[in-house]
């Protein structure tokens, strides 16, 4: 006959049994292809961003390219016996050395009258976001007084 061996039964108090853990179901129904409007709301809010930002910082660096040669361009009209073009031939060196890759084209004007030098920088600047019609551009202008001497008999 075979010898059968019993296993003598655990003295360890017995642990309450416990539910088990709930079933993991698929998404209902009326949630299928809300990832899918999520995208398609989302997307176009991302793509704005993505080539706003570039956009934004070029247009930037375009405005302060201008408005520093303008600056220069009216300080050099200003001065004291400066001859009539300087101002326009500094903005027009000024935006060549400083401008390149973030202006396309640009253009310097000069009015002068009896004492004051007006300069006006018309600059465009590259496109980054492919829009219909947009063309992003800068205007910049600065009057300053001309430089004289004067005596107490003529203010």
């Amino acid at each position: 006959m075979p010898v059968v061996r019993v296993r003598p039964r655990s003295t360890a108090p017995l642990r309450p049994r416990t539910a088990p853990p709930p079933r993991r179901t698929r998404r209902r129904d009326d949630d299928r292809g809300s990832s899918s409007v999520e995208f398609a709301i989302l997307f176009p809010i991302i793509v704005v961003l993505l080539f706003g930002g570039p956009q934004l910082a070029m247009w930037y660096f375009a405005r302060e390219a201008a408005e520093a040669a303008a600056t220069s361009a009216a300080r050099a009209a200003s001065a004291d016996g400066a001859p009539n073009g300087a101002g326009q031939t500094a903005g027009d060196d000024y935006l060549q050395k400083l401008g390149s890759g973030t202006i396309t084209s640009y253009s310097v004007t000069e009015t002068d009258s009896a004492t004051t030098v007006t300069i006006h920088v018309h600059a465009e600047v590259p496109n980054a976001i492919p829009l219909p019609g947009f063309t992003p551009t800068v205007d910049v202008t600065i009057t300053r007084a001309k430089e004289r001497f004067t005596t107490p008999d003529s203010p």
